[in-house]
């Protein structure tokens, strides 16, 4: 069942990261066809559309519009003609359970070496295990349980562990669900603590879901969405 919910989650995260990819590229040709368009308006004329044929005559409108008017005074309104509209505020909507996740990735130009994101994991107690990729555990009393997940930017998400050293990744992810979290708020201030050290052991940027810098309103923003599934 655990295998499962993080193959979803993983799932999710890369799903994400494709649509803002997809969504830039878009927005990037959108913007080229608008001044294309802008330019080719210039020197475009537009000729008058003239209707020379009707289709109904004069007196057939004027009896059309003589009857339509006898029908309007003839008929009163009912009150099961109205149909009260209901306010925003009225429909019920459906609190979505956070996907949480921040990104690692290399200066333009550069890669993370498998070599060294071994060593970066290894020193940060993130440990491979399901999925294939690594994982951060929390040890209570006997009990083990999963903080947050790194994985690979680019699908499927794993790591080839027994071949680091022949690897390179173009990014990697941090993420939980805050469902799967007893307190998602302490697993972010983990997972934030342990991203900030990757992106200094691998002199690479810490970015958000959105691929852009993380900057403190967005830690704020975080914090806020994961208030009300954490204990009190």
């Amino acid at each position: 069942m655990e295998e499962n919910s993080l193959r979803l989650i993983l799932l999710i995260v890369g799903v994400f990261i494709l649509l803002g990819i997809y969504y830039y590229d878009v927005l990037q040709k959108k913007k080229a066809i608008q001044e294309d368009d802008f330019e080719h308006s210039l020197n475009r004329r537009v000729d008058p559309v003239v209707e020379t044929d009707s289709d109904f005559s004069a007196v057939y409108e004027e009896q059309q519009i003589q009857t339509v008017a006898e029908d309007t005074t003839q008929k009163e309104p009912k009150e099961s003609d109205f149909t009260p509209a209901l306010d925003d505020d009225d429909v019920p909507v459906a609190e979505q359970i956070p996907v949480v996740q921040l990104a690692v990735l290399p200066i333009q130009g550069q890669v993370l070496a498998g070599k060294d994101l071994l060593e970066a994991f290894t020193q940060l107690n993130l440990e491979f295990g399901d999925m294939g990729i690594f994982h951060r555990y929390e040890r209570y009393n006997g009990v083990e349980t999963q903080q947050f997940h790194v994985a690979n930017i680019l699908e499927p998400g794993t790591f080839p562990v027994g071949s680091m050293n022949d690897f390179e990744s173009t990014g990697i992810v941090l993420f939980f669900q805050a469902s799967d979290m007893a307190n998602p708020e302490e697993a972010f201030e983990n997972m934030l603590d342990v991203a900030r050290q990757l992106s200094q052991c691998l002199k690479a940027k810490l970015v958000d879901a959105e691929m852009n810098e993380l900057v403190p309103e967005k830690i704020v923003e975080i914090q806020s969405r994961l208030a009300p599934f954490s204990p009190r």
